[in-house]
């Protein structure tokens, strides 16, 4: 597989936050009715049938026993992260659950002292944490004062952000070994497929597989074209990235994603910026414009 720049990384990794803060307004389109864990693990199906037909005309070389396991553990992460995310929204809110997911960036940080160490880790310290702060200024704009979120969603959704946090470092380590030479087109295909396989088996626990019989087709069209643009082509431009630059500034885009939904909300909703909304859009530019920066001479080393 042709390895992909450092500038196109990036320029990709961009449109992503791009999808994914998109992806918000089109997921409020389905029906409120419907399980949100089945809507999940039907938008990762979707999107693996559809890379399908790509990855049977690929000529490719025969997929592992251990390549399989490799996949399954990868996509059991993703359903812990959705499966999690979705239990937690039962007890609190959105505004908690997303103030919880500015610390991922920090964590894959974490877990990548020990699965990809490199000698500029410590560098993007730093700059994630001002980023990170600058995401939880925008964030916290409008919470209730004073409101905090009961402990047990925390700790449901601090085990999928733990999760979702694994999921790039452990990712690119599979890839230097067990995955070797896998593309982006096989490494989405199989990880949504597994991770849509967990999901439906945890609906039939949960019985919110009868709640797909209310699924219309305007729920259909948005279901496509969130497995298209909000799952796919994100799942792709991930791990087209990963690898070139380092995980835990991967994952640091998510910042971005609250940044471009405040901007809609000042831009096309014409909504006055309050200071704090300001103060933080600018350390989220100032955070990710130093992650880039020092990204450049990132050189991960496994072992």
């Amino acid at each position: 597989m042709k390895q992909v720049g450092f500038a196109e990384a990036h320029w990709g990794m961009l449109i992503w936050a791009m999808l994914i803060a998109s992806s918000f307004f089109a997921a409020a389109e389905v029906g409120q009715s419907i399980d949100p864990i089945l809507l999940t693990g039907l938008r990762l199906l979707f999107s693996a049938l559809i890379f399908l037909p790509l990855l049977l005309l690929k000529n490719t070389s025969p997929i592992s026993a251990k390549g399989l396991l490799a996949h399954a553990v990868l996509g059991l992460l993703l359903a812990t992260y959705f499966g999690s995310l979705f239990e937690a929204l039962r007890y609190t809110t959105a505004v908690n659950t997303a103030t919880l997911y500015t610390l991922v960036p920090l964590m894959t940080l974490f877990f990548e002292v020990f699965l990809l160490p490199s000698p500029s880790l410590k560098t993007r310290l730093l700059p994630m944490s001002i980023a990170a702060i600058g995401a939880l200024l925008l964030i916290l704009k409008g919470a209730a004062p004073g409101e905090l979120p009961a402990l047990y969603p925390v700790l449901v959704f601090g085990v999928g952000c733990l999760a979702m946090a694994l999921y790039s470092p452990l990712s690119q380590r599979f890839k230097a070994k067990t995955l070797k030479g896998r593309d982006p087109v096989a490494m989405t295909f199989w990880n949504m497929l597994f991770g849509s396989l967990f999901l439906f088996v945890f609906c039939l626990f949960n019985g919110g597989w009868r709640s797909g019989a209310q699924l219309s087709a305007s729920d259909m069209f948005w279901l496509v074209y969130l497995a298209l643009f909000g799952t796919l082509a994100t799942f792709w431009l991930l791990h087209r990235a990963i690898g070139v630059i380092s995980p835990s500034t991967v994952i640091s885009y998510v910042y971005l994603n609250t940044l471009f939904v405040t901007l809609f909300h000042w831009v096309w909703l014409r909504e006055q910026p309050a200071l704090i909304e300001v103060t933080g859009a600018v350390l989220v530019g100032v955070g990710m414009l130093a992650l880039v920066i020092t990204s450049r001479n990132a050189k991960t080393v496994t072992a």
